[in-house]
């Protein structure tokens, strides 16, 4: 893992997105894990371009709602860096998709609170890299056809 950031604020981001990121455990722990680390009005995006869920209870069933067809998670931070309260991670997320292997390059932007709570979490992926290794056309496959990869965060 590589990285950047100089300054208390840059290091303190940079651990809050560490410890949302990294950890074991079942996937309930996890998530409320990951919601205790958030602040109160945190926003969460599957996709970047997608609505926000807010709050921690819409993000709690969110979470939820995505985690049956996603176990053995394992995200591997391959770059981390930030610009004051701003932190960028570079990823490889690892999981079983409805029981396929399915690993894919996600980038991650995250902004982070003056009490070290995240406070926006968004996520940017490749659909035709999922396409391409879910075995759908990635020519042809309609945004249906392609499974919303999203995940379950990690924590320490």
């Amino acid at each position: 893992m590589s990285g950047c950031g100089t300054g208390v604020v840059s290091r303190t981001a940079i651990r809050a997105v560490g410890r949302i990121e990294h950890a074991d455990g079942d996937s309930d722990g996890r998530i409320e894990r990951a919601v205790s680390r958030m602040a109160s009005d945190a926003r969460y995006r599957v996709h970047a371009w997608d609505d926000p869920f807010v709050g921690h209870d819409a993000i709690r069933a969110e979470l939820l709602r995505q985690a049956p067809g996603m176990t053995d998670l394992r995200l591997e931070i391959v770059t981390i860096g930030s610009v004051g309260q701003i932190v960028f991670t570079e990823r490889l997320d690892s999981l079983l998709l409805n029981d396929m292997p399915l690993t894919v390059s996600v980038a991650g932007v995250f902004e982070v609170d003056a009490a070290g709570k995240i406070a926006d979490w968004r996520d940017y992926m490749d659909s035709r890299e999922i396409a391409v290794k879910v075995g759908a056309d990635a020519n042809t496959a309609e945004e249906s056809d392609v499974p919303r990869h999203s995940r379950l965060p990690a924590l320490d």
